[in-house]
């Protein structure tokens, strides 16, 4: 038998605790994501984001706001026209 500091055992109790806890969050992220990414299925990326975005509103009342963009393909492959051709170095 292995006798152990009240401390110790407290620890490990609060640390048990903590473990599980986490589990139950990261358990309640995964169905939540399950959710959105069927809600995204059925209503599209733009609806949900722009609900997100006046949902965010409503909650925080501070001022903030959710800003977002779909970027083209043309954009994210670097075929799209530079709006400052112009380099920095060359002056």
């Amino acid at each position: 038998m292995i006798v152990r500091e009240p401390f110790e055992v407290a620890y490990q109790h609060d640390q048990a605790q903590r473990e599980i806890a986490e589990d139950q969050r990261a358990e309640a992220w995964g169905l939540d994501v399950l959710d959105l990414e069927a809600m995204v299925k059925r209503w599209g990326t733009k609806a949900v984001i722009t609900e997100l975005a006046a949902i965010h509103k409503r909650v925080n009342p501070d001022g903030s706001k959710v800003l977002w963009s779909v970027p083209s393909s043309a954009y994210l492959t670097g075929g799209y026209d530079d709006p400052n051709p112009c380099s920095c170095d060359e002056y």
